[in-house]
């Protein structure tokens, strides 16, 4: 979108927030300078059954840990996380000599937003929010999506065409199954494939792991794979 913020990846969200002090330095990203950049956003796995939603803001040196679900301890947890990532910075200026940010006095930041009707749809709604939060930046965004059971089912179909329409999949030149060109592992030098007679997918023989009476079987009649059957 244009926008110069940089997107972190989950795990290091999680050890910066969570993670002891040998963890947390030996993430210490040398190589990226944060004053390139005018935010952060990011996202945080709670106990493998939960997602948050973390955006950082230098124009207005606020971090938001945003939960999906309605939580009174959203404010809480953001002065916190404005302090763990603080500490990262500090961090980061003893260890690697790094001092993008670190005179920044950080605070952390409430956002008004939808919550979850359910408990699996906080991975779709963290990533709507943002969505907005790209969309506004670096202005707070306003959330106006929906999280009826009708709205997250529309917008996770959404999202995975989404995906499909940006992947690098070659349908006629990859594996349906493993995804890649040639089979996993040490093979024969040449490569058999079959097609579906249904959805017209190529599939590696040796992914399919079909005995050679099936597979013969299955060249010379017409043949639907198991994502078809």
């Amino acid at each position: 979108m244009g926008k110069t913020v940089y997107i972190l990846n989950h795990y290091l969200t999680g050890v910066i927030l969570f993670g002891d002090r040998e963890q947390v330095a030996r993430h210490g990203l040398s190589k990226v300078n944060f004053g390139s950049y005018q935010g952060i956003i990011s996202f945080v796995n709670i106990d493998n059954t939960h997602w948050k939603f973390v955006y950082i803001n230098t124009v207005t040196q606020t971090v938001y840990l945003v939960d999906p679900s309605a939580s009174s301890r959203e404010e809480a947890d953001s002065n916190l996380a404005a302090k763990k990532f603080s500490q990262y910075l500090k961090m980061r200026r003893i260890r690697y000599g790094k001092t993008d940010w670190v005179d920044l006095k950080w605070k952390g930041g409430v956002m008004t937003h939808p919550t979850q009707r359910d408990s699996s749809s906080c991975g779709v709604i963290v990533v709507m929010m943002a969505r907005a939060v790209m969309e506004r930046f670096p202005a707070l965004p306003v959330f106006s999506f929906e999280t009826s059971k009708k709205a997250i089912a529309s917008e996770r179909e959404e999202m995975g065409l989404q995906i499909l329409k940006s992947s690098v999949f070659d349908v006629a030149s990859n594996c349906a199954l493993c995804s890649m060109a040639k089979p996993p592992g040490t093979g024969p030098d040449v490569t058999n494939w079959i097609q579906c007679d249904s959805c017209q997918r190529w599939f590696h023989e040796q992914c399919l792991g079909m005995d050679t009476k099936d597979l013969e079987k299955a060249k010379n009649e017409s043949w639907d794979c198991l994502l078809c059957v």
